[in-house]
């Protein structure tokens, strides 16, 4: 079993029905599953010299940008909730599914010319991750990627940041996404819709499509500006 599938739980119908629950609880409590995943996320970082902070969403964020912080001797900004701070730098409002919420940052803690990390535990539809890099902004930082152990795809939250995003786990797909495939007439087509939760509809490059089951789904392609592939493993 992959590392990342057997220590994030996924919980259906939590916290309504119809939703997967990506739960990292399980990895949090394992010393060496945790340990990892820090390692994994310290990777994707650019080169010790091209960033100084790193900014992290309330409050799961916290838990990776803490030590990847410490461990790069770099600076942490807290994205708090509102009324959280005795100083506030910079505040911005995002919109939710249902209302606003809105993220503050104590008042210094970015300075001109900073360049900051973006961090979370999750993006979903980008909303706080834009808040954030709003705030970076205002401050007169730099925000130049937007790191996150999980990402949803199919909500394409990375569209807002303009800023280049990197996820350790995909989940689930958007249309456009190239798909490879077996058994299936081309090895490379287009995802174009969900059927249900066994089925998608797929099109071929003559602009037909099918039907298959998502276990014929053998990974994620993603092509870079150069036209290289790279391949992201799917998950559900």
């Amino acid at each position: 079993m992959d590392f990342y599938d057997k220590y994030i739980r996924t919980v259906v119908d939590y916290p309504i029905k119809g939703i997967k629950f990506r739960d990292i609880t399980p990895l949090l409590a394992n010393g060496d599953a945790f340990h990892q995943v820090i390692m994994d996320l310290n990777r994707e970082l650019p080169s010790y010299e091209k960033w100084d902070k790193i900014i992290a969403a309330e409050s799961r964020g916290f838990i990776f940008a803490a030590p990847l912080a410490s461990y790069n001797n770099k600076g942490l900004v807290l994205a708090r909730k509102a009324g959280k701070l005795p100083l506030v730098g910079y505040r911005e409002t995002y919109k939710l599914e249902y209302g606003e919420a809105t993220i503050e940052i104590p008042q210094d803690a970015i300075q001109k010319g900073d360049r900051v990390i973006i961090m979370d535990d999750l993006i979903a539809t980008g909303g706080s991750a834009k808040a954030m890099v709003d705030l970076v902004r205002q401050a007169g930082g730099i925000p130049i990627m937007g790191l996150f152990l999980i990402e949803l795809r199919s909500l394409q939250g990375y569209k807002k940041l303009g800023i280049p995003v990197v996820s350790i786990v995909n989940y689930g797909l958007h249309a456009g996404d190239i798909l490879q495939i077996e058994d299936a007439k081309e090895s490379m087509v287009k995802f174009v819709k969900k059927i249900d939760e066994e089925e998608i509809e797929i099109s071929y490059k003559d602009g037909s499509t099918a039907v298959i089951n998502k276990n014929k789904i053998i990974s994620v392609i993603q092509v870079e500006k150069n036209g290289r592939l790279t391949y992201i493993k799917y998950r559900d």
